[in-house]
């Protein structure tokens, strides 16, 4: 007699249960009502790249800028500091630094007669002034003498010895005359100290042809009277106007 067997499949044996894995290097995220999986994973990854990576790299970039700028600002201040004292020490050496000395003064060529005198410097005879005459034809400075004469005329001469490299002297100082000189004057005489010529301003001396010269030499080896200087009166002023 056939038996009949059930059916009715055996029950399945219940799953196994999964393995509780710990991974120590990713622990299980915290279950979080109405945050699934997928959006904790999510959370974990944008794009690839992990979040805090990226936080990171932006922390990092923003205190690259933060430095550089700071580092900018340090720089253009310290330019601008030392840009500010380099012009205050140009200053202040401009104020204390010396001023040169002006070079001298190169003397100006005057055209024209010189003033030797003026007419109330000359009032009395025998009154004498020393002038500088320049002559208007080699432009040399020649120091010179203009005295009046006891007839109110002016004799001008230079004091350069004639021939020589002596200054002639005019002395009124009669005695000094006779004990240095040797010679009885009785008024006042040029003389040439080095070879003791005495000159009389009364008298004119020949030169040679018929040029005749104020100066004559009364006493000693001279050559000739003194290099005389024409002058001429212009209102009250005396003005030497040309050298022989």
């Amino acid at each position: 007699m056939a038996v009949k067997l059930p059916t009715k499949t055996p029950d399945a044996p219940p799953d196994k249960p999964a393995e509780n894995k710990f991974d120590p290097f990713r622990p299980d995220m915290p279950t979080i009502p109405g945050v699934g999986p997928g959006a904790r994973q999510g959370g974990r990854s944008l794009g690839g790249f992990d979040a805090q990576r990226l936080l990171q790299i932006g922390g990092i970039a923003a205190a690259v800028v933060l430095i550089g700028a700071v580092l900018f600002w340090w720089v253009k201040s310290k330019s601008h500091g030392e840009a500010n004292s380099s012009s205050s020490d140009a200053d202040a050496t401009a104020q204390t630094a010396p001023t040169p000395p002006l070079p001298n003064p190169i003397p100006a060529v005057h055209e024209g007669p010189t003033l030797a005198a003026t007419m109330d410097e000359l009032s009395k005879p025998w009154a004498a002034k020393k002038f500088t005459f320049l002559n208007p034809l080699t432009l040399e400075n020649i120091p010179a003498m203009v005295i009046r004469l006891p007839g109110g005329e002016y004799w001008a001469f230079s004091l350069q010895g004639p021939f020589g490299r002596c200054e002639l002297e005019f002395v009124t100082d009669l005695g000094r005359l006779a004990s240095k000189f040797k010679f009885n004057a009785s008024h006042p005489m040029v003389v040439n100290s080095c070879d003791g010529t005495v000159y009389d301003p009364l008298k004119v001396g020949a030169l040679g042809g018929n040029t005749w010269v104020r100066g004559a030499i009364v006493q000693g080896s001279g050559l000739r009277p003194p290099i005389s200087i024409d002058v001429k009166v212009i209102g009250r002023s005396i003005f030497a106007d040309s050298i022989e």
